[in-house]
């Protein structure tokens, strides 16, 4: 049984492709490009509560990005509008990029290239010690040792979900659809918005909250609460901009006000790309409302993580397999490592599948993150700071390689129980 009613949400590889009037060229003009815009800081503020800047305090931040829009208009094609950050996206000709930069509101231009989901490349979740946090806690805390507490969410950024999965049934409360190509913006509760068109966002959620019914496989976290935000398409690849609006949403929550009870307390997110201003923006918005940022490393075995792993605010995952060893194409200098080789989950259809990837690995460090917060939450306890988050997963962490940090394995694998252990007694 999913949840009982006694119990009130890389594939990582990598890609990466991403105003008075000029008249926008016609389809036939190949030379257009999608970029984000990024306007004055004060404009579109006030819709998230943030403070005024001074000397703007008698302007209406949100009526000066309006202006803003309907100037950049006049450039290209109008795409999408993320106000919280000052960021609008458009599709203009090429040669009108200098005279938009040249805008006395605009503070930078960058092209809103296409993130990928990190792909193919469980064997369970025994090896970061799960079971042993809900065995050790069940009695006192009940359902809070699977994950379980009204407050705690998981928001997946990827290609959607398999909601009808056996494993998966009554996991996902709400859901996020930001993309704009091939499909319509959507928030609510009706799930057939985020179907899982590709399959790798059903793997990623299995790690996460498959449910222990006896069936396929348990989740590091079996009985936490998901929100689905769809940003990837199903090819597995999503703009930039929708990573960041993904962000955005998932931080505000069902309520749409960022700082209350239904926002994602934890954002997992098995994708990657290059290093983008817009993205960077989203992430400092989300840590600022005291979401914990999980990303997967990358796979191409570089030397640093991609983008948004490599961001100090956000916990990098590494992948290893089940001999402890590092995986070739784990990207270097991870945070902490997770299984990551031939992981088995959740596919749709109500199937099961193997999956390698720094992608199946950041699932499982996001779970442990859940067991954390609701733990944390059932014992009368304020929830823990993604700062707090970090150290604790870094500290307890099982030693891999070389003697402490290392750039393969980063602090070592996360251990669940240890984790727990210390947020409940920090």
């Amino acid at each position: 049984m999913r949840r009982a009613a006694t119990i009130l949400i890389a594939m990582l590889v990598l890609f990466s492709p991403l105003v008075m009037a000029v008249s926008y060229d016609t389809p036939q003009d190949r030379d257009v490009v999608r970029v984000i815009v990024g306007v004055r800081e004060s404009a579109g503020k006030n819709v998230v509560g943030m403070s005024e800047i001074e000397g703007e305090k008698n302007k209406d931040p949100m009526a000066e990005f309006m202006i803003y829009t309907a100037q950049l208009k006049g450039y290209g094609k109008l795409k999408k509008e993320i106000p919280e950050i000052g960021v609008i996206v458009l599709e203009v000709p090429r040669k009108a990029l200098e005279k938009i930069k040249g805008l006395p509101f605009v503070t930078y231009v960058e092209e809103d290239v296409k993130y990928h989901a990190l792909g193919e490349v469980q064997w369970d979740v025994q090896y970061i010690y799960a079971p042993n946090v809900w065995n050790n806690y069940y009695k006192t805390y009940g359902y809070a040792a699977y994950g379980y507490h009204p407050s705690i969410q998981i928001a997946v950024l990827d290609t959607g979900v398999d909601y009808t999965h056996p494993d998966l049934q009554g996991a996902f409360s709400w859901c996020v659809r930001v993309l704009n190509n091939g499909g319509s913006y959507y928030k609510g509760t009706d799930l057939r918005y985020c179907w899982d068109d590709n399959g790798h966002g059903t793997h990623v959620a299995g790690t996460i909250g498959a449910s222990l019914n006896g069936q396929g496989i348990a989740g590091v976290a079996p009985y936490v609460q998901m929100y689905v935000v769809k940003v990837l398409d199903s090819r597995g690849s999503g703009y930039l901009s929708d990573i960041a609006q993904g962000i955005i949403e998932a931080t505000k929550g069902p309520d749409g006000i960022p700082g209350t009870a239904d926002d994602a307390d934890v954002i997992s997110m098995s994708l990657g790309g290059s290093k983008s201003t817009t993205l960077y923006n989203a992430v400092r918005y989300a840590y600022s409302y005291g979401v914990v940022l999980v990303a997967a490393s990358g796979n191409e075995g570089a030397p640093y993580p991609s983008y948004p792993a490599a961001y100090s605010e956000v916990i990098a995952v590494g992948a290893i397999d089940s001999n402890y060893r590092i995986a070739s194409f784990s990207n270097r200098r991870p945070d902490v490592v997770a299984p990551g080789v031939n992981v088995y989950s959740t596919l749709p259809g109500g199937t099961y599948g193997t999956m390698s990837g720094t992608s199946m690995a950041c699932p499982h460090v996001s779970g442990v993150v859940a067991l954390m917060q609701a733990l944390r939450v059932a014992a009368g306890k304020p929830k823990l700071t993604p700062y707090q988050v970090r150290n604790i997963l870094i500290s307890t962490a099982i030693d891999l390689g070389s003697r402490g940090y290392d750039v393969y394995y980063g602090y070592g694998l996360v251990d669940a129980e240890y984790a727990v252990y210390y947020a409940l007694n920090s």
